[in-house]
């Protein structure tokens, strides 16, 4: 039917069909058409013609409802497409044994995909039917495959596409190896289906999923209409800026492409909520998906064209509104309102608060929805709730709330000792063993604070209890059973976490130090228990002993700086300088050297500098929050003296380096800022300015006055704002550190694990040799007796001892030449700062010497200016009354003035002469 590509293809390429139903129209119009003309002419298009006007028709069937079944009929799945889908995510997860990297990457996408979107050149003449695992997988669950069969065909075609077009070339021998690994991997697993698919269970199995169709109705224009009107009414406040607006203004109407003229190059296909009203009203919707697809696209749009150009209010916008319509298309779908809550777990004293809510504090508290139940039973940890026992209006929740009053709570009974126990219920256990634990809001006081500095530790990456990377919450015996004994034989005092909390509920402790002493012992034992294995390079026993180290001097931070009411003046106990100390005294001292131990840390860390445009690193972006904390709302009034560079005249007199907020930002953005400390040192420097320059002014000018206030209010914002960030870089800091370690340590292991294994693999292949395989890491440096480097090592010569170096020996060697050049490059920084300065100190002098000759110079004209006047008054004096006469003679001749530009020899500039005739 050369007709169909002729007419139908070029408008389906175009989008002219504006529904399905006119596409397959055309199909259906096509066949007639050949009918009629070869009726007298050609009979042996007929059964052709006729073929595919069938097939016209099923489609017409299949996908275009009727009036009388307004119903869309989906294609059933494979009845064993779990298993299909779990033999291509094998080929999925393997890796090559060379390089570790996955072997069906290259047969994952079409190959257009690796080739800039075309074929190679002679590929479609080898290769008939293209094929790659991601059209397998789309076209399994998109219900095209009808038996395991045409699955395995296609599954052993991208195989065999790849042998067929890399034949003989060396080019594709890495690739057809894959491919070979891949098929053997392949058939082992599609033996097993294509034989189940034979017997007679399989026949069944597939004729029963053959029979079974989803049905999915079409969308009721109400339902529609009430999502659009309900999204149409929700709103999104801009936080930067303070305003409100209608979450869908910008996207009623078309966007015109007369304004936005590279529109079309971002968003192929334009959509807006009008359009979708017109598609409600003429039910072009035949299934829910087309109506969330359409409205979705929308705010894709939106992030396709705004996202480039870094319009982040339309960003936001797009992304708050299209949320809004998932959760309210997601609800309506569900036959329930937009403004439901998520009902809370089916509780026995949720029940009792549906028969009788209860009274708490004076107030009545709304009953609470009774869920479905779910098909898993959670068991409750807690005891029963006291606010089950407070309802009157039923006599059944009287008994019941009796009842639990009553009972006893659960206990977590321990039948094997030798067995680890989960970490929630180990959790559970300890808390029971604390049953007069207060609640978290009837804390106050230092219990209050110590409460949120153990918030704030329980949100710390290592230890969060979501995921926690080490765990300090249990203790040690209920995790690893194993080294009970140990433990206790190093440990005389255990104290985990979820015990210093309980306690600290329970209100054991006296004071805030006891309670810090506690968590700071948690760490300690660990690193304590760990140091011998930490000596002896034992993995475990080296990732728990460092992390235990830097969390000790995380939590010594972390207290003296939010237990600030419970620090005192007393200079008793011990005075910590730096790193992790067992024990420590809340006191002024402490935190000061704390303070100054953070900046050493974090002033002298290098700023992950990016290329200016692109995205800031994470060390930048909390230089870019030091500065954003300086322009708040509320400080607008202080912060508008120190934004632009706009000084008086004599500013330059009193300030050496000028400097504020603006330029610091440029200097940012160009990435001019080498460590945190010298942005940290300009911000500072921008009210270090202001105060030196309105302090002797601040009392006679009003002006000077708010200057110098302002600057003093914004400098105690900026110093609370850099202890902020000194907490959380220091800690970031020491854990990429120590993360750097481990992984370090986990590659030595790893290349250690392999030099067994090719030491066992020499060993099997050579029986019997007294060669011992050695595996010897070498530095390659400037010494002219070491040989160069190679690929691989093998095991028939020997070299000489003084060329040998262990891993660790290497590590070291690196770590001591990069402290080398630190040190260098620091420096390198005091140089050029100090000659730097020198220069900028001669260039003052010499502009003030400059300044001076200038100013000698005006005074020495001057003084010839008024010397040459007086000599010329005096003249004038002398000859007046002989002038005056010759004036009156009426007899006088004609004066005749002559004027020359003659140079004085005391003069620098000429003076105009004029001589009388």
């Amino acid at each position: 039917m050369a007709c169909t590509n002729a007419h139908v293809r070029p408008r389906l390429d175009k989008n002219q069909y504006d529904t399905l139903s006119n596409f397959v129209m055309d199909l259906r119009l096509i066949a007639s058409n050949c009918l009629q003309y070869n009726t007298t002419l050609d009979d042996s298009f007929r059964p052709i013609a006729k073929e595919f006007l069938s097939t016209v028709e099923d489609l017409c069937k299949f996908f275009i409802a009727k009036p009388e079944m307004p119903n869309v009929v989906y294609p059933s799945l494979l009845y064993c497409w779990t298993a299909c889908v779990e033999v291509i995510d094998e080929l999925v997860n393997m890796t090559n044994p060379v390089d570790g990297l996955q072997t069906a990457w290259f047969f994952l996408h079409p190959v257009t995909y690796f080739c800039q979107g075309q074929y190679p050149q002679g590929y479609l003449e080898k290769v008939k039917r293209p094929i790659d695992f991601g059209t397998i997988v789309q076209n399994l669950l998109m219900g095209r495959y009808n038996n395991v069969g045409s699955f395995a065909t296609d599954c052993r075609q991208v195989v065999e596409n790849c042998r067929i077009f890399y034949a003989g070339e060396e080019e594709g021998a890495s690739l057809c190896e894959q491919a070979n690994r891949l098929h053997v991997s392949m058939e082992r697993n599609l033996g097993p289906l294509l034989a189940s698919e034979e017997s007679g269970a399989g026949a069944k199995a597939r004729d029963k999923a053959a029979s079974k169709y989803i049905v999915i109705k079409r969308p009721e224009k109400d339902l529609l209409r009430s999502i659009m009107s309900e999204l149409r009414e929700a709103t999104y406040t801009d936080k930067t800026v303070n305003i409100t607006e209608k979450a869908t203004l910008h996207f009623e109407k078309p966007v015109d492409a007369t304004i936005f003229t590279d529109y079309p190059q971002f968003v192929e296909t334009p959509m807006d909520l009008e359009t979708v009203d017109r598609n409600i009203e003429s039910g072009s919707y035949a299934t829910p998906e087309d109506f969330e697809y359409d409205i979705s696209l929308i705010f894709k749009n939106c992030e396709r064209y705004n996202v480039p150009k870094k319009n982040i209010h339309m960003v936001n916008l797009g992304k708050h509104t299209g949320k809004i319509f998932r959760k309210l298309f997601a609800e309506k779908m569900r036959g329930g309102s937009s403004v439901s809550k998520r009902p809370s777990l089916p509780t026995l004293a949720n029940k009792i608060a549906v028969l009788a809510p209860s009274k708490i504090g004076g107030k009545k508290r709304p009953a609470s929805p009774i869920p479905e139940e779910r098909p898993t039973k959670r068991v409750s940890i807690k005891g029963p709730s006291k606010a089950a026992s407070f309802g009157k209006s039923v006599s059944n929740s009287k008994k019941l709330a009796k009842k639990m009053e009553t009972s006893a709570p659960p206990r977590i009974i321990r039948t094997d000792l030798s067995a680890p126990i989960p970490m929630h219920v180990a959790i559970a256990s300890i808390k029971e063993s604390y049953p007069g634990r207060r609640q978290n809001k009837d804390l106050e006081g230092w219990e209050a604070e110590c409460l949120k500095f153990m918030r704030q530790l329980m949100r710390h990456p290592w230890v969060s209890a979501e995921r926690p990377k080490y765990i300090f919450h249990v203790p040690v015996h209920f995790v690893f059973p194993e080294i009970r004994e140990e433990y206790a034989a190093k440990i005389k005092k255990p104290m985990d976490l979820t015990t210093a909390e309980s306690k600290l509920l329970e209100g054991v402790y006296k004071d805030a130090e006891e309670f810090i002493s506690d968590i700071a012992l948690v760490f300690s034992n660990a690193i304590a228990f760990n140091k011998e294995g930490h000596d002896v390079g034992e993995p475990m026993s080296c990732a728990y002993h460092e992390a235990s180290t830097h969390l000790l001097k995380y939590i010594r931070w972390l207290s003296l700086d939010l237990l600030q009411s419970c620090v005192t003046d007393c200079s008793d106990g011990p005075v910590i300088e730096s790193g992790s100390a067992p024990s420590w005294k809340l006191s002024t001292r402490n935190r000061e050297l704390a303070r100054k131990e953070m900046e050493s840390i974090v002033f002298d860390e290098l700023i992950d500098a990016t290329e200016p445009g692109d995205k800031y690193s994470w060390s930048e972006q909390e230089c870019e929050k030091l500065l954003k904390s300086l322009r708040h709302t509320s400080d607008i009034k202080h912060m508008g003296y120190f934004v632009e560079m706009n000084f008086p005249p004599d500013y330059t007199a009193f300030i050496s380096k000028p400097i504020a907020w603006v330029k610091c930002k440029d200097k940012l953005h160009e990435r001019k800022y080498n460590t945190i400390g010298q942005f940290v040192a300009d911000l500072r420097l921008i009210f270090s300015n202001a105060l030196k320059y309105n302090e002797g002014a601040r009392h006679l000018s009003k002006v000077s006055g708010m200057a110098y206030d302002s600057a003093i209010h914004m400098s105690g914002k900026l110093e609370a704002a850099i202890d902020k960030m000194l907490l959380t870089v220091s800690d970031r800091i020491g854990r990429e550190r120590i993360d750097m370690i481990t992984s370090h340590r986990e590659l030595e292991a790893k290349v250690r694990a392999e030099e067994e294994q090719r030491k066992l693999q020499w060993e099997k292949e050579n029986p019997g040799s007294t060669v011992e395989v050695k595996t010897k890491l070498r530095i390659v440096s400037q010494r002219s007796h070491r040989r160069k480097m190679t690929d691989f090592e093998f095991p028939f010569y020997d070299e000489e001892d003084d060329q040998e170096e262990s891993h660790t020996d290497s590590m070291q060697h690196a770590k001591a030449l990069y402290e080398k050049q630190r040190e260098a490059r620091a420096n390198m920084q005091e140089i050029a700062l100090s000659i730097g300065i020198s220069v900028f100190r001669r260039l003052q002098e010499r502009a003030a010497a400059k300044a001076r000759a200038d100013q000698m110079y005006k005074q020495h004209v001057e003084r010839i200016r008024i010397e040459q006047a007086r000599v010329d008054e005096k003249k004038g004096d002398a000859s007046g009354p002989s002038v005056l006469a010759a004036m009156n003679d009426i007899n006088r001749k004609q004066i005749q003035i002559s004027i020359s530009m003659q140079q004085p020899k005391k003069q620098k500039r000429k003076v105009p002469l004029i001589s009388f005739e």
